[in-house]
């Protein structure tokens, strides 16, 4: 008599679910390297034709190949040790990627849409001079912090949002080129900026041109001085107040996840739990925090300029992705963005879209300008020539990280480290630390021309135009 063995149904859908898990998993990490390879080449490449440049360059003055090589090396030492390894380098790394990081999130939520937003500078210029204006009106300067610095930064954002409206309320009415509009608007703005700071707004006792240093509680924090902040009990209740919020929003895409949803099915129960999450958190940070920071603090440098603006970005960040792939608002910009007349086919009001693209674009742009006020320039107020080309590089970054919120982040990193290591490189090695412009504009030649970059290595190209269709789109004027 043959043996026959009994199989377990569930084993089986088990064991399918499981190979169907390994799959998904090896296809999320195949798009993943796809996803870095080429903007990785790009970088690469570019170093790569920045050491030849340096080299040659050095070569012609000195005809030593030994001596040229050695420039290499020295210009490169010096541009990775004054990013990283310098006293202070990697916070003033930091410090210079924030700005980046709110500028490119402005620039990848107006590419999703469809639109080219050139203007990004000037709408930094404009968040900047309305939070040095409201930051320093005298009927303010007593709000505590809890209340003041919200405010100020409120204003940052509408200052670079309503600016950036009327390119895109222009576009959206009459077919006006954003690219244009936005390029022309940026002289506007910085000599509208420059009349007020020289006039209507300048520090009457100040000897430089610059407006009035903001209020103590509109400044942004600075991660050395945070338990001496912490003392005033209001500001450990801002500060417990912002971690109850990140706390609950962490409890509801924890309870979300397929796991917790099947065994918590009630959903009064659920509600309770992640309340109950970010009541306790709130609770401990604001009893808790202020004196483990006096116990223990590893921010002791009062010379570092590093500030919570960083933690800001990361939450923009989330914000912008959430906001581009988790609401319905996000659906319809990249829908108007990849296919205007599928949009109006589906019945999206185009005009509207277009204008809160360009609106949220600028407002991210408008932050950075606020924070760089608030947190970073050395009398917080604003200075005339108070920006060195931020909006423009941030153009970069956007490409370089297809416009993903999370790959922005590594981007403006990235960006951030060469400004700052470019000054030691050139104290160093002798090389000029524009070297530092020409590897970013080949970084952005190679990704925005990826063709380029698959030719040179024999890359096969992949056709996904969907993914195109925010960039070129905001060139066809349609």
């Amino acid at each position: 008599m043959s043996n026959i063995t009994s199989v377990n149904p569930s084993n089986v859908v088990a064991g399918r679910d499981g190979g169907q898990g390994k799959q998904q998993a090896r296809g999320a990490f195949r798009r993943l390297v796809d996803a870095m390879l080429l903007p990785l080449l790009a970088i690469f490449t570019a170093f790569l034709i920045g050491a030849l440049v340096i080299f040659f360059t050095s070569w012609i003055t000195t005809h030593s190949i030994s001596g040229s090589l050695n420039t290499v090396i020295e210009a490169y030492a010096g541009l990775f040790k004054g990013a990283f390894t310098k006293q202070r380098g990697m916070s003033e790394s930091l410090v210079a990627t924030v700005p980046y990081i709110f500028l490119s999130l402005g620039l990848a939520i107006g590419f999703k849409a469809g639109l080219f937003n050139i203007g990004v500078e000037g709408q930094f210029y404009l968040g900047a001079i309305a939070v040095a204006w409201v930051g320093a009106i005298p009927a303010l300067r007593s709000l505590p912090a809890i209340v003041y610095l919200p405010v100020v930064l409120l204003a940052g954002a509408l200052g670079g949002g309503l600016w950036a409206a009327i390119p895109g309320y222009l576009k959206a009415r009459t077919g006006a080129h954003e690219v244009i509009t936005t390029m022309m608007m940026n002289y506007i703005a910085f000599r509208f900026v420059e009349y007020l700071i020289s006039g209507p707004l300048k520090d009457k006792g100040s000897s430089a041109t610059q407006t009035l240093p903001v209020a103590d509680g509109a400044q942004i924090w600075q991660l050395a001085f945070i338990p001496e902040r912490l003392k005033d009990p209001l500001n450990a209740l801002g500060v417990a107040l912002v971690l109850a919020f990140i706390a609950f929003i962490f409890a509801r895409w924890l309870f979300g996840l397929p796991t917790l949803r099947k065994r918590i099915q009630n959903t009064g129960q659920k509600r309770l739990y992640t309340i109950g999450f970010a009541v306790l958190v709130g609770v401990l940070t604001f009893i808790g925090l202020p004196a483990l920071s006096r116990l223990w603090w590893p921010f002791t440098d009062q010379y570092d300029r590093m500030h919570i603006g960083l933690f800001l970005g990361l939450m923009a960040a989330v914000f912008v992705w959430w906001l581009l792939w988790k609401t319905t608002l996000g659906f319809e910009l990249r829908t108007v963005g990849a296919n205007t007349n599928a949009a109006r086919y589906a019945g999206m009001n185009i005009t509207r879209n277009i204008m809160l693209a360009m609106s949220l674009s600028g407002a991210m742009a408008g932050l950075a300008g606020a924070i760089e006020v608030l947190a970073v320039s050395s009398c917080r107020c604003m200075q005339l020539f108070f920006s060195s080309g931020y909006g423009f590089d941030s153009i970069a970054i956007a490409l370089l990280a297809k416009n993903n919120p999370f790959g922005i982040i590594l981007s403006s990193f990235f960006f951030g480290a060469l400004r700052n290591g470019g000054d030691l490189m050139e104290l160093n090695s002798g090389v000029s630390k524009y070297i530092i412009s020409l590897i970013q504009g080949l970084v952005l030649l190679f990704v925005a021309a990826p063709p380029i970059v698959r030719w040179i290595y024999r890359i096969k190209a992949e056709r996904r135009p969907e993914e195109e269709a925010p960039l070129t789109h905001g060139w066809g004027g349609g």
